[in-house]
């Protein structure tokens, strides 16, 4: 679970991702966590929280 939560930060640091939205197409075509599962994991239910721990890693 932790090998797919870093995963998911990696792919919103490199494509830049801004919001919900464009983070829930890659879901799609990705193995990566869904939305709830990333918010649950991190702690927080703010987006922009999960963007800027995507940044740290």
């Amino acid at each position: 679970m932790k090998e797919a939560y870093i995963k998911s930060l990696q792919m919103i640091k490199q494509l830049n991702i801004k919001s919900e939205k464009e983070y829930n197409k890659l879901v799609q075509n990705y193995l990566i966590l869904n939305v709830e599962s990333l918010k649950y994991i991190s702690g927080t239910r703010k987006f922009r929280k999960i963007i800027q721990l995507a940044k740290e890693v």
